[in-house]
């Protein structure tokens, strides 16, 4: 499916035999994404133009020939810098659906990145095939050897060390459970305060401090996250709007352009 205006696009493909996975494509001049992560593995990569992107208080500039690696749950925020328009081509791939293919054993089967953005042009190559298969939905062997031959090269370049988040307290455990119950429903810093037993104050700088995001933040992305499962299941849009909380489609549209980066109907299209 594409979405385009002008000279932005973005185009999204759904693999037939990796369970969850999304390819994505898009040509950007004027776009920045705040604060956000994602359920599973972002991989990518730049193919024209540069962009900025910010990962644990430090931020990388990703030109044409670089690889984006995000870990599951890993806030960032992105956009696009100079006057040349940015491409890229991103995986979107869910950790239950990779693990058939990681070793096991006592270290476990994740894959961890000591950099977002690496230059090497070996990898370069190999998630570009990897995009390539997947988005032109080719036959299960096809699209499994290509994420096999992804992760073999993502664990050659892995790192010891994961930049990882503080584990959060438990106040803050309660909070975001609070959260992602809640999410649809109307709610206030004073009832998230009420819970925890901490000032508003804390509870923002604590929460932002262990999760990355705000408390605002986080909602709207869990509800931006099930409204897309809705959507892929058939339901239709103004529906969803209410059901994951928004009060109107135009307000739901708003905040699913902002973190996704098209219309909940280009999204919902197969």
């Amino acid at each position: 499916m594409v979405a385009s205006n002008g000279m932005e696009m973005a185009r999204i493909w759904r693999s037939s035999f990796i369970a969850g996975a999304e390819v994505m494509s898009v040509a950007y001049r004027h776009r920045a994404f705040p604060q956000h992560s994602h359920d599973g593995y972002v991989i990518g990569v730049v193919t024209e133009g540069a962009e900025r992107l910010d990962v644990g208080g430090t931020s990388y500039i990703a030109g044409a020939g670089s690889v984006l690696q995000i870990h599951p749950g890993e806030v960032h925020a992105n956009a696009a810098i100079g006057s040349s328009i940015l491409k890229y081509d991103v995986l979107y791939l869910p950790e239950p659906a990779l693990r058939p293919y990681l070793l096991t054993g006592r270290e476990g089967s994740a894959l961890s990145f000591m950099r977002p953005v690496s230059d090497d042009p070996s990898l370069f190559e190999i998630v570009r095939n990897a995009h390539v298969c997947l988005a032109a939905d080719a036959g299960r062997l096809e699209q499994e050897s290509a994420i096999l031959a992804l992760l073999l090269a993502l664990t050659r370049s892995s790192a010891p060390i994961v930049r990882r988040l503080p584990e959060p307290t438990v106040p803050i455990g309660l909070a975001r459970e609070f959260i992602d119950t809640h999410f649809a429903s109307t709610f206030g810093l004073q009832t998230l305060s009420r819970l925890t037993g901490l000032s508003v104050y804390h509870l923002v700088r604590s929460f932002k401090k262990s999760v990355g995001l705000s408390p605002l933040a986080y909602r709207n992305q869990r509800r931006i996250t099930s409204a897309k499962a809705m959507l892929l299941q058939g339901v239709p849009i103004a529906e969803v709007a209410l059901s994951v909380g928004y009060s109107d489609q135009s307000h739901f549209t708003r905040h699913f352009q902002k973190l996704v980066g098209l219309s909940p109907g280009r999204y919902a299209q197969q």
